[in-house]
């Protein structure tokens, strides 16, 4: 807690006080009144309220925190108590006697009586309190991390859904004989599990991306397999688990490549290289341009901006890459260098905190 909050807890602790103060005093006088005309013992023990609301306060607001703190020992509050009761009940002592008229040791009685009696129930009070804030406070946190539980799955349900039909409909493809179905459906499966899941992530294993990249081509490529004038082409290395890369930098320059490079009609081309060369990744993407047609949905998509990419590549990749980015009226070309991480973020971070 800090400084500013902890003076606040005092201040409103305080305020809380005379409040509470001034109204118990109030109401003694008001049935001090009242009870003087039925008998004057009676209205002398309503004198004794103010006395046992400041002893509660002490207690509860001060010595009991100090004694939870550990600020102070048992004995220490022992003697506190008693020490401030005396202390306390001595202008009221002197009050009542006024009002009695005479000095009597059964003043004196109630007193030690009234303290004893405020002072215990306020020490049961305070320690049952805490422990009903204490339950009160685990059940909040069990109930909401229940409740985190129930939307984490909820939030599951309709993914999973989508991957069961989509496996039914494969199932069915494979039935038919409806082989490029099939692995359309199929490869659409991987994909959206890579999205939902893996794309959370900060940094995943190259390889995975990569595989997500193939999976993208291979699926675009099933539309233009049969055209002889678009051709693609890709050579994307096959596994590195050992280098980690941010999620879906890759893709929107395939995905801008698709958008703008492939025509039914006129000659098209895509290239996609991808490589590793000591830690670096090395990675390009060359196509032909078409203006669009507004026909295909592909070219109707703005997807994930290039200029996005670049923004993300200045926050994860400072000063470790290099990006260039060429056009010209039939073509256009992309060259990007990452110097890539063998170890997580989130990992150089926890080693970090650990050596702090």
């Amino acid at each position: 807690m800090n400084l500013s909050s902890t003076r606040s807890n005092h201040k409103m602790t305080f305020r809380r006080f005379i409040t509470e103060f001034l109204f118990i005093i109030g109401m003694s006088l008001i049935f001090f009144v009242i009870s003087m005309s039925i008998h004057r013992h009676l209205a002398i023990l309503f004198l004794y309220a103010p006395f046992g609301y400041l002893l509660y306060a002490l207690n509860n607001f001060s010595l009991l925190e100090l004694l939870v703190k550990k600020k102070i020992t048992n004995v220490e509050y022992v003697l506190i108590s008693i020490l401030s009761a005396i202390l306390i009940f001595i202008p009221f002592l002197f009050l009542v006697q006024v009002i009695h008229g005479r000095y009597s040791n059964k003043i004196l009685f109630i007193g030690a009586l009234f303290a004893s009696v405020v002072t215990l129930a306020t020490y049961f009070y305070f320690f049952r309190y805490r422990a009903d804030k204490k339950t009160i406070d685990f059940l909040r946190k069990d109930l909401g991390k229940t409740a985190a539980e129930y939307k984490l799955m909820q939030s599951q349900v309709n993914p999973h859904f989508l991957f069961n039909v989509m496996n039914s409909i494969y199932g069915i493809a494979l039935q038919e004989n409806a082989s490029r179905t099939a692995d359309s459906v199929q490869r659409l499966s991987q994909m959206m599990r890579f999205l939902i899941f893996e794309n959370q992530q900060d940094q995943i294993p190259l390889s995975r991306d990569l595989s997500y990249l193939k999976e993208y081509i291979a699926i675009q490529s099933l539309r233009t397999e049969n055209v002889p004038n678009v051709k693609i082409e890709h050579e994307i290395i096959d596994s590195l688990d050992s280098l980690y890369i941010a999620p879906m930098l890759l893709i929107p320059f395939v995905e801008n490549a698709f958008k703008h490079g492939i025509s039914m009609s006129k000659p098209s081309w895509i290239k996609v290289n991808a490589d590793v060369v000591d830690g670096q990744l090395k990675f390009s993407v060359y196509n032909s341009i078409h203006k669009s047609t507004g026909t295909d949905l592909e070219r109707t998509k703005s997807g994930i901006g290039l200029e996005n990419v670049r923004s993300r590549l200045d926050l994860t990749y400072p000063d470790r890459y290099m990006l260039v980015m060429e056009q010209n009226q039939q073509e256009y070309f992309v060259f990007l260098t990452i110097d890539l991480d063998e170890v997580p973020h989130s990992e150089i971070a926890s080693k970090m905190n650990e050596n702090d």
